[in-house]
């Protein structure tokens, strides 16, 4: 009997995973038409989890969204705390991707990260993205954008592109979104 070779195609792109409780709802995230998301919030950081809430509160005023917080595992997204293992060297949060393989619909984010509340929040709304199909954006102005620069950032025109073709947006959208709108929130 012949062993068959594994050809690129085959090969399947798998999700960082940890011992994390499960989020039974998780595939919400790939509905297109409206989403019900209940949000666990994981981690020992209150200014952390204050952000992420904010972060919530811009997605659900880009795409059709409610969300509420859920404390068992009825959740579509769960925030956790990352591990060595999970964050490598330098990274302060990642997310999983819907479309790989052992999606939890996870955020890991380093609750020790010496981040501000802008710092926080902007990341949280980045890892969000990711959980909702966004991937990263050649654009240093987009929040998809791979590192976080200074300046104002928002969702460009492929973002939105990118996010209709998985969900359903808010009839208010715009062109582009600013990030910044609600940015007053997070400095008070």
């Amino acid at each position: 009997m012949l062993a068959r070779l594994a050809s690129p195609s085959d090969q399947r792109t798998v999700n960082w995973s940890g011992s994390y409780s499960s989020c039974d709802q998780r595939f919400e995230l790939l509905k297109h038409g409206p989403l019900d998301l209940g949000v666990k919030i994981s981690t020992s950081n209150p200014v952390l989890a204050e952000q992420f809430r904010l972060a919530m509160e811009f997605w659900s005023g880009v795409i059709d969204m409610r969300w509420h917080e859920e404390t068992g595992n009825a959740c579509a997204i769960q925030l956790v705390e990352g591990t060595h293992e999970i964050l490598k060297k330098s990274i302060v949060a990642r997310a999983q991707f819907t479309d790989w393989d052992n999606f939890q619909g996870w955020i890991a984010f380093d609750p020790a990260a010496k981040l501000s509340r802008v710092e926080m929040y902007l990341t949280a709304v980045h890892e969000i993205g990711h959980l909702l199909g966004l991937k990263h954006n050649p654009n240093a102005k987009s929040v998809m954008y791979y590192l976080d620069l200074e300046g104002p950032e928002y969702l460009d025109s492929s973002d939105l592109t990118s996010l209709a073709q998985r969900h359903k947006l808010r009839p208010s959208v715009h062109a582009q979104i600013s990030v910044a709108r609600t940015l007053a929130l997070v400095t008070n």
